[in-house]
């Protein structure tokens, strides 16, 4: 083990150029000097290269690439920025998110500590304008199955609220760059499958705070086909594995309310064939029986003809579907934290 490990801040950049410097002066704020910042644009039509060019020259602990490659997006900006990266740890930071002064050093120490775990998860704080300014934690830990409360929605925290040891990440596949959406759910759904050992340090003080902003890139076109397709892919393969594994049974409830989640986001938005395929797909693990499937096929039925007008109508049915997969307790955002965490 490594007494003074080098974490790898890993970063996608595009067209951030009016924020990225609240990001980058947390970095620079560390507490623990054993950093590597690895920067990947995306293609920015803004001012966001001369940035990192900046900041390149004054640190040269901040090393800044350009996607040279498809696809475009954000996986593949951090799987690029790993492929470069020299740390024996990875922390991943979008360029709107911030540092606490005391991250990177009490995310080492946990891990050093832990040495059997492949990556550990940690507290974090929303903001929407300045730090501190909600007051509201991400999420918490529940003791919960974690496979569960990632299938019903409710994740602990993202994948900018973890340590991650290099070698496991990279063994374990990276980011999948197909996807445009999810990504962070297929992470952690594929990384408990495949065996990662993973521990939660919820005991300590929150160590990120993630913006909330009006318009996020990722739920830009949130209703889009490509979107829904990258839902549709994490939900069959997260399906597969589990079926492969015999654990369909175990998390039969979680399944059944991602599916339900992605089957009326696609009949809402009117992708009436991709809402019949996915009736058809559900089947390959018996999710729902023959009167479920019925009430589902109304429901694509009042919005293909438009009876959703008939708020009534519509209402019933969609209590009738969430009465099916059960309700789930959602505390994202709904935490309040009072202590002043300074970045």
């Amino acid at each position: 083990m490594f007494d003074s490990p080098i974490v790898s801040l890993i970063t996608p950049s595009f067209n951030r150029a009016e924020i990225i410097q609240e990001t980058a002066d947390s970095i620079f704020n560390q507490t623990y000097p054993h950093w590597e910042w690895i920067i990947v644009d995306d293609g920015s039509a803004d001012d966001s290269w001369q940035k990192l060019e900046s900041y390149s020259a004054k640190d040269n602990r901040v090393k800044i690439f350009k996607r040279i490659r498809q696809p475009k997006g954000a996986n593949a900006c951090r799987n690029i920025a790993i492929e470069n990266c020299t740390g024996q740890y990875l922390v991943f930071l979008d360029t709107d998110d911030l540092l606490a002064s005391f991250c990177l050093e009490q995310r080492v120490n946990a891990l050093l500590k832990d040495t059997e775990a492949d990556f550990i998860y940690f507290p974090t704080l929303l903001f929407k304008h300045k730090p501190n300014d909600l007051k509201l934690l991400w999420n918490i830990d529940k003791d919960e199955d974690e496979i569960n409360r990632l299938l019903t929605g409710d994740p602990i925290c993202q994948g900018t609220g973890t340590i991650w040891k290099k070698e496991s990440f990279v063994k374990m596949g990276m980011f999948k760059e197909s996807l445009l959406l999810w990504q962070d759910i297929e992470l952690h759904l594929r990384a408990f499958l495949s065996g990662c050992v993973a521990k939660k340090r919820f005991d300590l003080p929150p160590d990120l705070f993630v913006r909330i902003s009006d318009i996020s890139l990722s739920r830009t076109g949130f209703h889009s086909l490509p979107k829904l397709n990258s839902r549709i892919a994490v939900f069959s393969e997260t399906a597969d594995q589990m079926q492969q594994k015999g654990m369909v049974e175990k998390y039969h409830k979680g399944l059944r309310y991602m599916f339900a989640n992605i089957f009326i986001a696609a009949a809402s938005s009117n992708y009436f064939n991709k809402a019949n395929e996915l009736l058809q797909m559900q089947k390959s693990w018996n999710l729902f029986t023959v009167a479920e499937q019925k009430i589902l096929r109304q429901y694509q039925f009042i919005r293909k003809y438009k009876l959703y007008k008939i708020q009534v109508l519509q209402n019933k049915l969609h209590s009738a579907i969430m009465h099916i997969v059960g309700a789930q307790s959602d505390t994202i955002g709904k935490i309040p934290y009072q202590k002043e965490i300074k970045v």
